[in-house]
């Protein structure tokens, strides 16, 4: 039986339990269904969107389509409010520290760093720890400045604060809700207490004439008007934004994208022979993986007034004020009307379309960091030809990549 009849055959109470379940298990082909038969579904939870232009549509207008969820979540961060002054001012000063300049480096910090975990694996390797979390908090240390944060805890900053806003909601089905909340709010308060500690030592040895170039320290030595509204406070709160932003999605995208492409052995081939051509042959193999197999199925949008999509199509609806939206870029991702023949797996296909890195106002700040740290992460593990999966990647119940074991065969 296809998905929307067994939809419409079972008591409406069940309705989201059966779509989530349809979301997690099998959201391809249950999306394909969605895109053909019944692009905008609501449900008594949330309303899921499956069309391209539909998806860009609620993204666009975030006036109409709001980040209201993030706000309990993320506090007074940036990213957690949209048409703001607050939001331009920050981005604005953050996206000026983070010097697309700096891109050569950062590629050869990550290269180097996930080349030496690898080589290193004699008989086996957790890509999870030793390359995929380890090599993005590598980046936070030494080019946005965490000096002497212990690694362990960096992981756990950004884990539980990305649990918690992304994947601790009435649609994720969570049973331990509070419970995540608070190890989010724990988290917050011990990152929060070692970048206090951190500032002021900075301060310090900027003051004896020390001059360490990282955003961190970039920041500290900036003189900004206090009527630019950018006290300590806010540095402060924007620094750490750049940890938990950068860790568990970075290594979620680089275990999603490299499990896509060891699951096409001709085109892995294919993928690891451009990989050692360089990173202009390799890159298009790592987002066109992530197209098939992104960090998440959708991102979530409050109507902030009664709203239409599809309007003048045989699918127009009206959302009412209040109803969580849930775009669905996976689904969009295979979009015909965007996407020529998209269920072929094609390493130079443009990838404008997708929205890999978010869109408009809730773009990826760091998105130029991600677009050399991510493929060239995965380059990397398709160049160690000494490894393969040993098995399937491991959960561990959460939304979140945990263990994935590379061995070396034979």
């Amino acid at each position: 039986m296809a998905y929307l009849e067994q939809l419409d055959a079972a008591p409406a109470a069940q309705h989201f339990t059966l779509v989530r379940g349809w979301m997690d298990r099998e959201p391809l082909p249950f999306f394909a269904e969605l895109r053909a038969r019944r692009p905008i579904l609501q449900t008594p939870v949330c309303t899921l969107v499956a069309l391209y232009d539909d998806v860009l549509e609620v993204l666009r207008q975030p006036s109409l389509f709001s980040v209201a969820l993030y706000g309990p979540k993320m506090g007074d961060y940036m990213l957690a409010v949209d048409d703001t002054p607050m939001h331009f001012r920050d981005k604005a000063i953050m996206q000026a520290m983070l010097n697309r300049d700096d891109l050569p480096r950062v590629r050869a910090l990550v290269a180097r760093r996930a080349a030496e975990a690898l080589a290193g694996a004699t008989t086996q390797i957790d890509l999870v720890p030793s390359v995929s979390r380890a090599v993005p908090i590598a980046v936070v240390k030494e080019y946005f400045g965490f000096e002497g944060a212990p690694p362990e805890k960096m992981a756990q900053w950004s884990y539980w604060n990305q649990y918690d806003a992304f994947h601790n909601h009435a649609f994720n089905i969570v049973p331990d809700a509070a419970a995540i909340s608070a190890r989010r709010v724990a988290a917050l308060d011990e990152m929060k207490a070692f970048l206090g500690a951190l500032v002021q030592k900075r301060v310090v040895q900027i003051w004896a004439g020390a001059r360490p170039d990282d955003v961190a320290s970039r920041l500290i030595r900036t003189q900004l008007p206090g009527e630019v509204g950018f006290p300590v406070q806010r540095m402060v709160i924007n620094i750490g934004g750049l940890l938990i932003g950068a860790i568990e999605t970075t290594s979620q995208a680089v275990i999603h994208a490299t499990a896509e492409l060891f699951a096409r052995p001709a085109i892995l081939a294919e993928a690891r022979a451009a990989a050692k051509q360089g990173a202009e042959k390799f890159d298009g193999y790592f987002w066109e993986a992530l197209r098939f197999r992104p960090i998440a199925p959708y991102m979530f949008r409050v109507a902030e007034a009664d709203a239409v999509l599809g309007r003048d199509t045989q699918h127009e609806t009206t959302i009412a004020k209040g109803s969580i939206v849930l775009p669905l870029v996976l689904s969009s991702n295979f979009d015909p009307a965007r996407f020529a023949n998209a269920d072929a797996f094609d390493a130079t296909r443009q990838q404008h379309h997708t929205f890999h890195l978010g869109h408009g106002l809730h773009e990826c700040l760091g998105r130029y960091v991600a677009e050399v740290m991510l493929p060239e992460m995965v380059r990397q593990i398709v160049l160690a030809e000494h490894v393969a999966p040993a098995g399937a990647i491991d959960y561990r119940g959460g939304p979140f990549p945990e263990s994935w074991v590379f061995t070396a065969p034979g």
